[in-house]
């Protein structure tokens, strides 16, 4: 009788590990930052804003600091009015956690209980968290982008149960965050922050700009790209589009020195290798709801990120 022949068994495939994103998001978050926030929704007089009616101005220092029992990549959060580092107003510590299977980042967030000691010498049992609002961060692009999860975060010591949705974006020289209280009970809006990098120029604005990129010869649909977030006081972003070109994206306002007299907002694409190279612009009026490019093959599109509708906030 002949044996039948043995053959091999396949090897398995073998799942390939997620880049591991913590060391670029330390360096990218790590920094002093000038901030302005913005009261977008909500009552004055129940905010923390209501020492300024709807705005204040703030520095957050985010520094990488070692405490090995609470990780490898640990980020020390400290908050205060501008030019008074004595007030603090928030101290938190950030555990970034290796990266899930799909390359999702978990942030979690320590606080300080009450007498506890210097930052670099805390202990387990000087610090609290609340896993609810562990906040989870992606990378796009050159930006990382992060949020709580819906209904997991709730607020603490307040009359009526509410839940909390932070969103936040670090990129190069932007930090940009979103806080929402949204009551349990009925998923009511109680108060919206919007926090940016602050410009001694007035009226600064926020843009988020949705992108939309199509191959050459493509006739199909265009494909969505990653949005980016940059100012209109010279805000800058970088991006690559799906082919591997490397892509800048500028933003200006009443910093633009053409402009003098008549001032406009300005949007210029300018290749990521040679910034001095513009690819295109276009400009519109200073107070305009939106600004564009579109070359066929990529089209942009900014809005602001809290809408100027000439109302004080309610």
């Amino acid at each position: 009788m002949l044996a039948a022949p043995a053959w091999a068994a396949p090897p398995a495939a073998t799942v390939p590990a997620p880049v591991d994103e913590r060391d670029a998001l330390a360096e990218l978050w790590s920094g002093m930052y000038d901030i302005t926030e913005e009261l977008v929704a909500g009552a004055a007089r129940d905010s923390p804003l209501s020492a300024l009616t709807d705005q204040q101005h703030v520095q957050i220092n985010v520094r990488r600091i070692e405490l090995p029992w609470l990780g490898t990549h640990v980020l020390y959060v400290e908050e205060y009015p501008y030019d008074e580092p004595f007030e603090r107003r928030r101290r938190v510590l950030l555990s970034l956690e290796p990266p899930a299977a799909d390359g999702t980042l978990r942030v979690r967030q320590f606080t300080r209980k009450a007498d506890s000691g210097n930052s670099s010498t805390l202990t387990a049992e000087q610090v609290e968290s609340n896993d609810g609002c562990d906040i989870l961060m992606r990378r796009e692009g050159s930006q990382f982008r992060g949020a709580t999860r819906e209904h997991k975060c709730l607020e603490r010591d307040v009359p009526e149960p509410r839940w909390v949705d932070y969103r936040v974006v670090i990129g190069d020289g932007l930090f940009w965050y979103r806080k929402r209280k949204l009551t349990v009970a009925q998923d009511e809006l109680v108060e919206e922050i919007a926090g940016f990098p602050h410009v001694d120029l007035e009226k600064a604005r926020l843009f988020s700009c949705g992108m939309t990129w199509a191959a050459p010869k493509d006739k199909g649909p265009r494909r969505v790209l990653d949005s980016v977030d940059l100012h209109d006081r010279g805000g800058r972003a970088r991006f690559r589009t799906p082919d591997g070109r490397e892509l800048l994206l500028e933003l200006h306002g009443r910093d633009w020195p053409l402009s003098t007299g008549r001032e406009s907002l300005v949007l210029i694409l300018r290749d990521g290798k040679a910034a001095s190279d513009s690819i295109a612009s276009s400009w519109t009026s200073l107070d305009a709801a939106r600004v564009g490019i579109d070359i066929g093959w990529l089209a942009i599109d900014c809005a602001p990120v809290v809408a100027d509708n000439g109302e004080a906030p309610s």
